[in-house]
């Protein structure tokens, strides 16, 4: 991001995620121990991330009608548009528990949401690969695409083994336990996808296409761990990972806003 709003932005998105890694490191500091500090704490982390989501679904829209009607990219903008409005609903679904009684249920209706989100976004990234290998983009040999999707997807199998095994032996009610299998199935689908994005990214360098989707690309990225680390850490009943995942998604939906607002930046130039 750029100008004094953008730099305004990051130093907000920094700030909260800065302050929930504290919440992790020290959840026994006087300022993070108290009840009232903590139901604070999640209605803070409830509001920036609607704020970051709206951001990022208006601005990938704005994105898309910035492009021509013939442009191969406008419905994948449009696609990440509807996946990013999908989550917002699915957060906006969850915060007046988070405002109201601190509480975060799970599951509860926002997850139908989020988990809509998916093919959004999975529909979004292929149908960018194929506006950019039709505009001539780096996209590598055939070899070289197989490869790192076979690559991908071996590091996926091991994770899967390595994620769902507790998750689905864990003790929670049935639907729980589909939620927590779906979303890291969910997440390493995604990734295969995305490893040819960032391939491309990597390859433009630091130009000012390269960063914005090294920057958008990796939005994803913090944005796949996250759920897996919910889904895995949930089931081995882990304590008081609420903060580190707070920090996650901020830097998530963070930069997956300030990637797309680059993007539209790009355009208007």
């Amino acid at each position: 991001m750029s100008g004094f709003g953008g730099r305004a932005a990051v130093a907000v998105v920094l700030a909260a995620v800065l302050l929930f890694l504290a919440w992790g490191l020290a959840p026994e500091a006087a300022v993070f121990r108290d009840a009232q500090s903590q139901h604070a704490l999640l209605a803070l982390a409830a509001l920036v991330k609607l704020a970051l989501l709206l951001a990022g679904a208006l601005v990938a829209f704005a994105c898309r009608d910035r492009l021509d009607e013939g442009n191969p990219a406008r419905p994948a903008w449009a696609l990440l548009a509807a996946g990013l409005f999908a989550t917002l609903a699915g957060q906006l679904s969850l915060a007046p528990y988070q405002l109201v009684s601190g509480q975060s249920p799970f599951p509860s209706v926002g997850d139908l949401y989020y988990v809509l989100s998916y093919p959004f976004f999975i529909a979004a990234f292929l149908v960018f690969l194929r506006a950019y290998r039709e505009a001539g983009f780096p996209m590598g040999s055939a070899a070289e695409r197989v490869g790192i999707v076979a690559g991908v997807g071996v590091i996926a199998v091991v994770l899967a083994v390595v994620i769902l095994r507790p998750v689905a032996a864990g003790g929670e009610d049935l639907l729980e336990r589909i939620l927590n299998v779906a979303y890291p199935v969910l997440d390493l689908v995604l990734l295969l996808p995305l490893a040819l994005l960032l391939r491309i990214a990597l390859r433009l360098g630091t130009s000012r296409v390269g960063l914005v989707w090294g920057e958008l690309l990796a939005g994803f990225v913090f944005l796949c761990l996250s759920d897996m680390l919910f889904a895995y850490l949930t089931a081995l009943g882990q304590q008081h990972v609420d903060p580190y995942l707070h920090a996650c998604y901020v830097l998530a939906y963070g930069l997956v806003a300030g990637g797309a607002l680059q993007q539209l930046r790009l355009l208007k130039a």
